[in-house]
This record gives structure tokens, C-alpha cells and sequence, in this order.
């Protein structure tokens, strides 16, 4: 009597233990980085890898080495570029010796947390004046509002406005713009 107390939940144990190691395997392609089942519950890495607008921002995420960042648990949000905004940048960051400034440019568009364009709205509003965010570089990016439209200034005074929807992930944000958010000055 006692021996089957302690088997039914050793065996519920192993049994969970099995389902929950069958799910484990190492298929990492783009389509299948999620961080949970349900909406809204892909990495950054692959809602940047299922947009058509930004299969450019997502090589240079590739070649930067950030895709592994982007897959982890920690929130960003990402002001990433739109293709029509990196076409300028042509093959001047490909290659090892280019992965310092590109990971410098990339860094520009990055802000810690998981931040909606709703969130920024509301600080806007609310503050009733621009808001500003330190990004992961060494830049401050300003968030202000003209016409409805989220328009981000760079340190350096470039702007750029938010042109498509933002995509919601589990582990933060992707907000589309249409420039990039740092001067582009290719490695030597």
C-alpha cells in the first residue's frame, strides 16, 4: 500500500518530465523562434524575421551578432529600420571588420523595456512635452508627436517617424521607422 502511495506521483513526475523534455530539440529556424505558445509570444528576432519591410535590418542583426540577444528573454524595444532606410548602407557593413560599427548603429535604435507606441503616446501626452529615452549606445533618442504621428529625433537632430504598425512580442517590441537613427560611417 505504501510503495503505491510514493509511485503515482513519482510516476505523474516522470511522466511530466518526459512530455517537457520532448518538447526540447534544436530546430532554431526563423519561423520556430517563440518563447511560448499563443499570440504575441515570438522573440524580437523572429517578428524581425517575419516582416517583409525588414528582412535588411534583420541581416545586419545576423551579421552583428544580436539575433541570440533577440531570441532571449530580456525586453527591448527596437526602432528598426525599414528596408527603403538601409538600401544607403549596400554592402559597407558586410564582413568581420565591419561587426563594431554595425553593432554601434544597431545599438542606436535599441531602448531598454517593453515600450508600446502607446506607452510613448501617453508619456507624451502626459508630460505634455517631448519625452526622452537613453538608447543601449551612447545616444538619447526624443520622442515628440506631429499630427498623431510618433516622430523620433536622434541626438544628432535626425528624425524619423513610426510608418507601420508596432509588433508585440514576449520578450518586447519591434517599432518600424523609416531612417536610420544613427550616422552611417562604415568601417575603414
Amino acid at each position: 500500500m505504501i510503495s503505491k502511495i510514493f509511485d503515482r506521483p513519482l510516476t505523474v513526475f516522470s511522466v511530466s518530465c518526459l512530455l517537457a523534455l520532448s518538447a526540447c530539440g534544436d530546430n532554431d529556424s526563423k519561423e520556430n523562434r517563440t518563447l511560448a505558445d499563443g499570440p504575441g509570444t515570438q522573440s524580437i528576432a523572429a517578428l524581425i524575421a517575419g516582416s517583409s519591410e525588414l528582412s535588411s535590418v534583420e541581416a545586419l542583426i545576423e551579421n552583428a551578432g544580436l539575433a541570440e540577444t533577440f531570441d532571449g528573454i530580456a525586453a527591448y524595444t527596437v526602432f528598426a529600420p525599414n528596408d527603403a532606410a538601409l538600401e544607403e548602407l549596400g554592402d559597407s557593413f558586410a564582413g568581420d571588420e565591419a561587426r563594431p560599427a554595425l553593432v554601434a548603429i544597431l545599438r542606436e535604435h535599441i531602448v531598454p523595456g517593453y515600450l508600446t507606441r502607446d506607452d510613448i503616446v501617453s508619456a507624451i501626452e502626459s508630460s505634455g512635452e517631448p519625452v526622452e529615452m537613453q538608447t543601449m549606445g551612447a545616444g538619447t533618442l526624443t520622442f515628440s508627436l506631429n499630427e498623431g504621428q510618433l516622430i523620433v529625433t536622434t541626438t544628432d537632430g535626425d528624425a524619423s517617424s513610426s510608418v507601420t504598425e508596432e509588433m508585440l512580442g514576449a520578450n518586447g517590441v519591434v517599432i518600424p521607422v523609416d531612417s536610420v537613427l544613427k550616422d552611417i560611417e562604415p568601417a575603414a
